[in-house]
């Protein structure tokens, strides 16, 4: 393993280098026999990543034994790197829950992150379940980053993938449901929970506006439930609505999810249907409904 000395070398190395893509500093051996690099050679490695000519793409960093100080600083010189793509720090159980907490908030919730895949294999034994809902939280606006390798740490319970789970899809209106998170595709290779597992599946999916119609429709109007939310929109995004149902969208292979509550909806709108002459005298559908918050942003979901 290369030691303090070095990493400072090759920080110093890295400040002028321009073509280097991807750099490994893995170590498989056992950490008792290293000679810990400190904050300051940490900090000389690190500085590189802010080098605006800097093409680094992928740093490794399973079992190197970086310390907390030593991710702070990482944290905040990803902060100012745009090229950084896929980020390795498995096998790290050295860094406390709370190092790892402030990673979380400090690099992955910053709009200017540019991580596309993060590697945490085991790492979380110590309060897993509450980093869980920590990473859930500080990646929930987060539209870079694709994959999560979670893999190998068993102390993962059902709690901690249930915040996963709300991230990936928040049931609890169509409006969370489209604002969830349709971008992370990957977890690492163990058994998921189901319902993960189904999310993760859909997530997959290129057209991201399709992965957020298909996750409403599965959670909001599955066996014709919630119709009459649709039923009761201002009738400026009705049309808008309709069509989005009727979308032919295959998911299975076999069906599409819209049909059956486009069925229903139009059962309950026979009156859109009528002769002309009798819709002209029937004042029933002239009311324009208001007080929809989400009308604007709903009529733009369904574009």
């Amino acid at each position: 393993r290369i030691a303090d000395q070095g990493i400072i070398s090759l920080g110093n190395a890295l400040a002028k280098n321009t073509t280097l893509e991807c750099l490994d500093l893995s170590s498989s051996s056992s950490l008792q026999h290293f000679v810990p690099i400190t904050a300051d050679g940490w900090r000389s490695f690190f500085t590189s990543l802010r080098n605006s000519k800097s093409v680094v793409q992928d740093i490794l960093l399973r079992g190197c034994g970086i310390d907390e100080e030593g991710l702070a600083i990482l944290a905040d010189a990803l902060n100012n790197n745009s090229t950084l793509k896929i980020l390795d720090l498995s096998k790290n159980p050295q860094v406390t829950a709370a190092s790892w907490r402030r990673f979380f908030t400090a690099c992955l919730r910053s709009p200017k992150s540019s991580l596309e895949g993060l590697f945490l294999c085991e790492n979380l034994a110590e309060e897993a379940d509450e980093l869980m809902a920590d990473l859930a939280g500080a990646i929930a606006h987060n539209d870079k980053l694709e994959a999560i390798d979670l893999g190998e740490n068993p102390s993962i319970t059902k709690t901690g993938w249930s915040h996963f789970s709300r991230l990936l899809c928040d049931k609890s209106s169509i409006v969370s449901t489209y604002e969830s998170n349709h971008v992370i595709n990957y977890l690492g290779a163990q058994t998921l929970p189901p319902d993960l597992d189904m999310l993760i599946h859909l997530n997959k999916h290129e057209n991201k506006r399709a992965v957020a119609r298909e996750k409403i429709l599965r959670y909001h109007f599955r066996h014709g439930a919630n119709i009459q939310k649709i039923h009761d929109m201002e009738l400026e995004v009705m049309p808008h609505a309709i069509s989005w149902l009727s979308r032919d969208v295959y998911w299975t292979g076999r069906e599409r999810s819209g049909l059956t509550p486009l069925y229903e909806l139009l059962r309950t709108l026979s009156s859109l249907f009528e002769p002309k002459n009798t819709a002209m005298t029937s004042t029933k559908r002239k009311r324009v409904v208001i007080g929809c918050p989400h009308a604007t942003k709903l009529k733009s979901g369904f574009a």
